[in-house]
């Protein structure tokens, strides 16, 4: 199964970097892993610059106003964003940690969700196993915590502080970062957002039947959100491997898991056509259209307005 799937990943990781640039973030050294989309590691002239504001290195740090929003590239390269600048996050913020996308696309479409809350972007290379890696340890996930605080003291001007509520978001293979993240510390997590990717085998390949023991992390936590104590929001297309459990399996598992009621949906949005639906509580599955690369790129395109406006509903005050 594991060949089948990493030569069904590379594939789509191969076809998917055409539409996507995905920049990578330092975390620990792993073992190369199954793909899911391909990514980049900075360029020289990229590393080379300890931080970009606004996407461009300004002439003086006046030129940010408070209010505005502020994108910085930090020298691990993981990018942060702070919606409304620091004067926001004096009075305590909350934190979103997004796994996997190009910040091209991301940063913009998280501006346009209106999310009052850091956001930082962490890549780390391709398929699931190399997110998975990077967070191994609780230490792992602890010290992630602790350098995003510290970044975020640093480039405010303050003393740490721990967020007030955590989301994770993951595209593709990002969820491989999410499900450790929920092992080790899920107490610490509110919301977990999954756009087109989670993937695990099955117990019966012939029958495909998931193997829901390889997603207890994210079976609980569905669980939770169907109770009302969390919010999932889960986006998928149709792309449908031949070895292992695709996305919308995987939701289906979850949605049953969870005792969410399903149903057939014929609704065009976001520029893609919606074909099922499944909710309880705070636990909300879409299943979209598309067995292509193009439909798996457009999950992380409309990210805004499917995980992203989920969050901005769940967090209102």
């Amino acid at each position: 199964m594991r060949r089948g799937l990493r030569k069904f990943l590379v594939k789509l990781a191969t076809s998917t970097v055409v539409l996507l640039g995905v920049s990578h973030t330092s975390f620990p050294a792993s073992r190369p892993h199954v793909a899911q989309a391909a990514v980049r590691r900075p360029s020289a002239s990229e590393s080379a610059r300890p931080r970009v504001e606004n996407d461009r290195l300004p002439a003086h740090s006046s030129e940010v106003s408070a209010e505005a929003p502020k994108t910085v590239l930090t020298r691990s390269a993981s990018w942060f964003v702070y919606p409304k600048g620091c004067k926001a996050v004096a009075r305590g913020y909350d934190l979103v940690i997004h796994f996997h996308g190009a910040h091209t696309t991301t940063i913009p479409r998280y501006l346009r969700s209106n999310l009052n809350a850091v956001l930082v972007i962490v890549n780390k290379g391709i398929g699931s196993g190399a997110y998975s890696d990077a967070l191994a340890l609780r230490s792992d996930v602890d010290g992630l915590l602790d350098r995003i605080e510290k970044s975020v003291a640093e480039e405010c001007g303050q003393k740490p502080i721990a967020p007030r509520r955590i989301a994770l978001s993951s595209w593709s293979a990002g969820y491989g970062a999410v499900q450790q993240f929920l092992r080790f510390r899920p107490e610490k997590v509110d919301a977990v957002l999954l756009s087109d990717g989670l993937h695990v085998g099955f117990t019966d390949e012939r029958q495909r039947k998931v193997r829901v023991s390889q997603m207890e992390e994210f079976v609980s936590f569905a669980k939770r959100a169907a109770r009302g104590e969390k919010l999932m929001a889960i986006a998928h297309s149709a792309i449908t491997p031949p070895e292992y459990a695709s996305a919308s399996e995987t939701a289906l598992a979850l949605a049953e898991a969870a005792h969410a009621p399903s149903w057939p949906v014929m609704k065009e949005r976001y520029g893609m056509t919606q074909l099922t639906a499944a909710r309880r509580g705070q636990f909300f599955v879409d299943g979209f259209a598309g067995t292509d690369k193009a439909a798996h790129a457009r999950h992380l395109y409309s990210i805004d307005r499917t995980s992203f406006a989920r969050l901005s509903d769940y967090w209102k005050p």
